[in-house]
């Protein structure tokens, strides 16, 4: 069982929360939790300030250790959206009677899952909502804003037809193509900086099924180069 995904939802907090709070991307928090190998000691220390947990929870964790994780106490914290969440450090601002939730204790019920994996859902597309239309969009005309649908319509529009292309692929060949794409969106967000080399899973092309970490980087490398040349190109023109 993987510690963070597991100390995570014993949390009560969703990916992208968890991503807010720690000043990463929730992309970052879904590659530590399904990474295979330890995460970097610099990581498992940010976690472990966050947390008020040892280090060494981040990584894969025994049965043991995950029922130890049980009965330890938690102190709630709340956002200021009135969320409320749970750390293993006191809380300085509710330092008595923060002590364990009613379902502390027990495993997450399906249902609980469920309404986890919803909420992490709805939180990306609000973030693709506010890709469309940023917080300064009142001051936007209405050219603005159709330019803005039609380029998320664009970038959207090709994720859905390679999402439909793999369906037509055969069975067997159908988790290839959906690390394919993975791969080539993580490429992308490392060339762009929302996520670093060191979040990635040290996987290798012959690690069935899995990302392929090498072709990820080069993906990136690539991208960067691409957009340098842009960049040129674009000083040269401003500077004839």
């Amino acid at each position: 069982m993987n510690g963070l995904s597991f100390i995570r939802r014993r949390c009560n907090l969703s990916q992208g929360q968890l991503a807010e709070k720690l000043g990463v991307t929730r992309q970052a928090i879904n590659l530590w939790e399904n990474r295979r190998e330890p995460l970097p000691e610099a990581r498992k220390e940010q976690l472990s300030r966050f947390f008020g947990l040892e280090p060494e929870l981040f990584d894969e964790i025994t049965q043991a250790q995950e029922d130890a994780l049980f009965h330890r106490p938690c102190f709630m914290y709340r956002d200021d959206d009135g969320h409320d969440y749970f750390l293993f450090r006191e809380n300085p601002l509710r330092p008595v009677g923060c002590l364990l939730r009613e379902t502390t204790g027990q495993p997450f019920t399906q249902d609980e899952q469920m309404i986890l994996d919803r909420r992490e859902l709805e939180e990306m597309l609000d973030i693709l909502r506010q890709a469309v239309f940023p917080k300064n969009r009142s001051r936007w005309t209405a050219w603005d804003s159709n330019v803005a649908m039609n380029r998320m319509r664009c970038i959207l529009g090709g994720m859905t037809d390679a999402l439909e292309a793999i369906q037509k692929q055969p069975k067997e060949r159908k988790m290839d193509c959906f690390y394919l794409m993975m791969q080539v969106e993580l490429a992308l967000a490392l060339a762009l900086g929302g996520i670093e080399e060191a979040d990635l899973p040290h996987q290798k092309l012959d690690d069935a099924p899995g990302l392929d970490t090498d072709h990820i980087a080069g993906l990136a490398t690539e991208f960067q180069n691409w957009l340098s040349k842009r960049a040129e190109m674009s000083d040269a023109l401003f500077t004839k």
